[in-house]
């Protein structure tokens, strides 16, 4: 199998773990946090509902998952509507290891680039993809062509891509296969696949692609969460020779 990292996902809303499946509903996020550190995970993704639609944030408890994270050796990456400065501000106060800017983000593209040049790899940006248009979730209008985009983070020199293709985001159809080969063709960065993964063959899959493209990790959170996996099952797809998205070499 080729490098491949595993980024269990952690959504949070209303100080509570988000969507949480039957059986799960009293699982502090920050629990839910110290179960997949000590099941081996390296990186854990936190995504804050809250901020992503508005409706506030989730700042202290996201910082208190950050700093107990850290204490287990585990490296956070943060998510959730960072599209402005303010947020990229609180969202790096967590003390997290990465931010994730939003695909809104890409609205405001002197913003973005600011980010990327003063930041570096403590920054990716998420690419939301509806067929051949970045499309940020719970938005009704595009940002524009994906190839146009594409081009402007090469040019911004944008290290990491947070890939999702929206309608298979928590649907456990599988990974955007197609479109992940796409995007690896068109930017230098590294990318990081979200949403679709139902079972260790999709993970199988992403670790076949990882051999010829530019994916490196993938982000996993509803199947985990189901338990239709644990991480225990894929230590094999990160102990050859995988290393961390943040230090792959290019």
């Amino acid at each position: 199998m080729s490098q491949l990292a595993l980024l269990p996902a952690i959504d949070i809303a209303g100080g509570a773990l988000a969507r949480a499946p039957r059986g799960h509903d009293a699982l502090h996020p920050a629990e839910a946090a110290r179960l997949f550190a000590r099941s081996g995970a390296a990186w854990i993704h936190l995504a804050d509902l809250d901020r992503a639609f508005g409706r506030g944030n989730n700042e202290a408890l996201l910082a208190e998952i950050v700093r107990g994270a850290r204490d287990l050796g585990v490296r956070t990456q943060c998510s959730g509507g960072i599209d402005s400065r303010d947020a990229l501000t609180t969202a790096l106060a967590t003390g997290c290891a990465r931010v994730n800017l939003s695909a809104s983000a890409l609205a405001d593209r002197g913003f973005v680039r600011e980010a990327i040049h003063a930041r570096a790899e403590r920054i990716a940006v998420c690419v939301d993809v509806r067929g051949t248009l970045v499309h940020p979730r719970g938005s009704e209008d595009p940002i524009g062509e994906l190839t146009d985009i594409l081009a402007f983070l090469n040019d911004a020199g944008c290290a990491r891509l947070i890939v999702t293709e929206i309608d298979r985001d928590g649907a456990l159809s599988g990974p955007p296969l197609a479109l992940l080969e796409s995007v690896s063709r068109a930017t230098d960065a590294e990318l990081i696949a979200s949403g679709g993964i139902a079972d260790l063959k999709d993970i199988e899959d992403l670790a076949r692609l990882a051999g010829h493209t530019r994916v490196a990790g993938t982000i996993v959170g509803r199947a985990l969460l189901e338990g239709r996996f644990g991480l225990a099952c894929v230590q094999r797809v990160e102990n050859e020779g995988a290393e961390q998205p943040s230090e792959r070499k290019k």
